[in-house]
């Protein structure tokens, strides 16, 4: 038997799809639903592509930084902020109580890297899990979306859209949206991760991950490069899923938060101890007042990065780890047939150690938002948005100007 199951605009995004998706509250087709054996297999995913005009300037990159607004004028076709998607997922029988099924997904590009001689559009593979749930709660092991910060990235309305676009002359991945500018992206990673049983809709997750190294580097703005990859023990991640239904039905409170250690051989005698700790500290989430709704997220740490977690100048070159911190908020009405919306945030950093002296290091990039995503039809949704991403540098020279950019884009997902 064929199912299919239509798909809907919602106001608020429910964190337990782990692919983030905002827009459908259930999407996927199971075949097999009423299959004797009690075994059902499913698929889901989406196409998306976007017309993509950035405006940009070669802004203080003398150093060679990796850029997070548009270096020039360009104009793309490309997909936004998600990527396309086909993911399978398969269910057995329950047995002892215990209902085990396991997910994997294929997330593919559409465009080139702004060439028309590549052979084939990259491919991200995100996710491969399994889970066994039961009375117990639930025990998922595999590779899916972190939970340091994953309520922020799945509330944010440009996840549907394209938001800032980085560099976007030859990029042949996905934007940004707000990541980088508001919230650090918390990326798939490989994982066992326990959920608590829900209480009237809230949960408590807690997960031992891969361990991540943590670097910087000239690109990041840092005096040069330095990695701390050497871990005895996994990243700890953790979120607590507050359910304010009581309140008004789609509202929540996120906190979530992280811990990993990292230890790096000497290169240089000015290099500091043998150890290095990354830890940040998340709280935001949604309140739904009839077809209006107000989201906020804030984050704290050190050894976070401003972008990319850990991995993109969460350090000086002197192993010192940066402060960082962040913020967006964003309001959403409900219209009936797609939600319009506007948003506001950044993410900022610190000087560290023995930042500064030669290159300049990068203090905040921000962005506001306005957009508009309506359903053509239950499973087809257009997306018009305008964004102005601006980055800025500590120690600029009075030649240096700040990163700027004007993002117009206008799109289309199919959903199924």
């Amino acid at each position: 038997m064929l199912e299919k199951k239509k798909l809907l605009m919602g106001a608020v995004a429910g964190v337990a799809i782990a692919t983030a998706y905002t827009a459908p509250a259930d999407a996927k087709v199971t075949l097999m639903a009423e299959e004797p054996s009690g075994w059902s297999f499913s698929v889901d995913g989406n196409v998306n592509a976007f017309y993509v005009y950035s405006t940009g300037k070669n802004a203080n990159m003398a150093s060679g930084q990796t850029a997070r607004t548009s270096t020039e004028d360009n104009a793309r076709i490309q997909t936004g902020l998600l990527p396309s998607k086909f993911g399978f997922g398969v269910q057995g029988p329950a047995s002892n109580g215990v209902q085990l099924r396991g997910y994997f997904a294929l997330y593919p590009q559409i465009q080139n890297g702004n060439t028309k001689t590549a052979r084939g559009a990259q491919v991200d593979m995100r996710e491969i899990y399994s889970a066994a749930s039961g009375d117990f709660g639930e025990l998922l092991f595999g590779r899916t979306l972190s939970l340091f910060q994953r309520n922020a990235i799945v509330q944010d309305m440009t996840l549907f859209g394209v938001g800032a676009t980085a560099d976007n002359v030859g990029n042949n991945g996905t934007t940004l949206g707000r990541i980088g500018f508001g919230y650090v992206y918390p990326d798939f990673n490989a994982s066992f991760r326990y959920t608590t049983p829900s209480y009237n809709g809230t949960t408590l997750s807690v997960g031992l991950y891969d361990p991540s190294k943590i670097t910087t580097s000239t690109a990041s703005g840092a005096e040069g490069s330095f990695t701390a990859d050497g871990a005895d023990a996994p990243r700890i991640e953790g979120e607590l899923n507050i359910s304010l239904a009581g309140l008004s039905e789609g509202s929540n409170l996120a906190i979530s938060g992280m811990y990993q250690e990292a230890s790096h051989k000497k290169t240089d005698a000015n290099q500091g101890g043998d150890e290095i700790e990354a830890h940040g500290i998340h709280v935001g989430g949604t309140l739904v007042g009839g077809p209006a709704a107000l989201t906020a997220h804030y984050y704290n740490g050190e050894c976070l990065g401003i972008t990319l977690q850990m991995t993109a100048g969460a350090a000086s070159s002197d192993g010192v780890c940066r402060d960082h911190d962040g913020y967006y908020v964003q309001g959403t009405y409900n219209y009936g047939a797609g939600k319009i919306g506007v948003s506001y945030g950044g993410s900022f950093q610190d000087k560290a150690g023995n930042d500064g002296t030669h290159y300049d290091v990068k203090e905040e990039q921000t962005m506001y938002t306005v957009g508009i995503y309506h359903n053509l039809a239950p499973e087809w949704l257009a997306v018009a948005e305008y964004s102005h991403a601006e980055e800025d540098w500590y120690d600029k020279e009075a030649a240096d100007e700040e990163g700027e950019s004007d993002i117009f884009s206008i799109g289309m997902f199919y959903l199924w």
